[in-house]
């Protein structure tokens, strides 16, 4: 049962008796807030929901209960903030975890997260946040559950019986002598209902630059000159919830300097503020200004590249002004008629971060908020053509991904797939390497890599990979099924048994499994026991031709022996 001041993370695929028990706290008295993927007047309509507010997480527009996914820190925590600090027990339940997770950057979402918790301990708050586990990876799971006072399934947390689930379909065993078929990693659509979101990897150690050279990107403001509208703000900094003032009193910094820019009728074509130690760098367009937040010191060498910057900035302003030229030429303060822009200021930020390369070594560094987004753009773009079977446009995708981000790994594995797929196994062997660097802990790839290697002929090598599989997962019954398979080939047919019973163990609904097993006690002699292997695969799939043949053979020369 959920109890009131507690912090909840809630397995469940649809949400439907999260909903419930939100109503149902709500309904005792609390002050509820939902955010969630679902329109308002829908979920009101099925759940109730009493006196709570819900907002909608979409990128429509409309009315004043849409929220922008992609105003995480500006907007989605400005609402939960005055929220949980209302009192009257307030309850918070977002659904809508994997949606912000693709719009925003994974990392940033979990100290979103990770703050709000804080906040709401701290006033007596509780909050649930509900998830698809199949969208997110186990690593992912681990890391989240960590900021979380209790974690579990709704169907624990509600007391409510979970039905008894099928038997998961398992893509069918490779038949001897065939080459298994690579898994390709699920679910690979990138989508907020079945994105997979694997857990940032560690970066290595900081390269050590030299004291004065710490140049970062906290900000980046558009801004309309003529209204003083803020149209996009793109952040990068961690304390955001926790220091609103400094947010604040630097942004009327940029506004005023703007707004006196415009007022002379005078482009400050470029400009430098300092607030509270923080330099900020303005640009002027026809119609918009540009203002970017840096932190760190940098004197010594800013103003040897304060042209490139320059340019950077003016190029990006005319790019904006051209593009949106006829909704700014009479812009009438409807910022959802510019949210395109948000994608420009992630191009700025990755174009200013590479002018800045050559001083900080940010190229050996931890990537930037607007790289990770870039990447997974290119990546998302290279699952798409994918799923078309575009299959070369996938791979030039994926390269552009990996060219922002080498050890993007969603991007480095299922690039690895298509290349097997497409009979390179050569080309996709080296990918699957350098994805075990990325993440070495990765059952899947280690199975991918097994049947890679032994399409080359290198079997041993191939029986290697997968017990490091199986020593990740040992109750993946394909990886067992694949093992039997190569051990088969290299006449190690009793460890052959073995693996296939494993495999049985696990899946006994495999008909692929029953079958190849067939096979290797036929192999053996043990005929009836083939025999009785290809009966069950039958049973299972009664239109396996290779079993059926198989055991036809097996009864014939059983037959022969009798007759003898």
């Amino acid at each position: 049962m959920i109890d009131k001041g507690m912090n909840y993370l809630i397995y469940e695929d649809k949400s439907d008796i999260t909903f419930k028990m939100f109503n149902e706290l709500v309904s005792t008295g609390s002050s509820g807030l939902c955010i969630t993927t679902v329109y308002p007047q829908k979920l009101k309509k099925v759940y109730g929901m009493g006196e709570a507010n819900v907002f909608w997480l979409s990128d429509s527009t409309g009315d004043k209960e849409t929220l922008s996914p992609t105003r995480l820190d500006f907007e989605i925590a400005r609402v939960i903030n005055k929220f949980i600090k209302g009192g009257g027990e307030p309850v918070f339940l977002l659904d809508g975890m994997a949606y912000l997770s693709l719009e925003n950057d994974y990392d940033k979402v979990r100290k979103f997260i990770k703050r709000i918790n804080d906040m709401a301990s701290m006033n007596d708050a509780t909050i649930m946040v509900v998830i698809n586990p199949d969208s997110f990876s186990k690593e992912t799971l681990a890391m989240l559950e960590r900021d979380f006072d209790k974690t579990g399934s709704a169907e624990e947390l509600s007391g409510v019986a979970a039905p008894s689930a099928a038997p998961a379909a398992t893509p069918p065993t490779a038949v001897p002598q065939a080459a298994p078929t690579p898994h390709i990693p699920s679910p690979s659509i990138p989508t907020a209902s079945d994105l997979r979101i694997a857990a940032p990897t560690e970066s290595p150690a900081d390269i050590p630059v030299e004291e004065d050279v710490e140049l970062e990107i906290e900000d980046i403001y558009l801004i309309h000159r003529g209204t003083g509208t803020l149209i996009q703000r793109r952040t990068w900094r961690e304390q955001d919830l926790i220091d609103p003032a400094l947010i604040g009193g630097m942004f009327q910094a940029i506004l005023d300097f703007i707004s006196n820019s415009f007022a002379s009728d005078q482009d400050s074509d470029f400009s430098r503020l300092e607030v509270k130690g923080y330099i900020i760098l303005v640009a002027d367009g026809k119609y918009i200004s540009e203002a970017i937040v840096f932190s760190g010191r940098a004197e010594k060498y800013l103003h040897k590249i304060i042209d490139d910057i320059k340019k950077v900035l003016k190029d990006n302003i005319a790019d904006i002004e051209r593009e949106y030229s006829r909704v700014l030429d009479s812009y009438d303060g409807d910022v959802s008629k510019l949210r395109g822009t948000r994608k420009s200021l992630d191009s700025l930020a990755l174009n200013i971060n590479k002018t800045l390369e050559p001083h900080t070594g940010r190229s050996q560094m931890k990537l930037s908020d607007a790289e990770r987004r870039m990447a997974q753009e290119k990546y998302n773009k290279a699952i798409q053509a994918g799923r078309s079977r575009n299959y070369e446009e996938a791979l030039v995708a994926y390269d552009e991904a990996l060219n922002i981000d080498p050890k993007h790994f969603q991007s480095l594995f299922n690039k690895a797939v298509v290349l097997q797929m497409l009979g390179r196994v050569g080309d996709a062997l080296t990918c699957y390497d350098k994805a075990l660097e990325v993440n070495a802990n990765d059952a899947e790839i280690w199975g991918n890599r097994g049947i890679a290697l032994r399409s080359l002929g290198r079997t041993e090598e191939a029986i290697e990979s997968y017990h490091k599989g199986l020593g990740i997962n040992p109750a993946d019954s394909a990886l067992w099924s694949n093992m039997g398979i190569a051990l088969r080939s290299v006449g190690r047919v009793k460890e052959a048994i073995e693996s296939y019973d494993k495999a049985i163990e696990i899946n006994p609904q495999d008909a692929g499994v029953w079958s190849n097993k067939g096979v290797v006690l036929g192999s053996m002699g043990l005929l009836k026991e083939a025999i009785d292997c290809y009966d069950r695969s039958l049973s299972i799939d009664p239109a396996r031709k290779l079993a059926q043949r198989n055991r036809e053979i097996a009864i014939k020369e059983l037959e022969k022996r009798s007759q003898k």
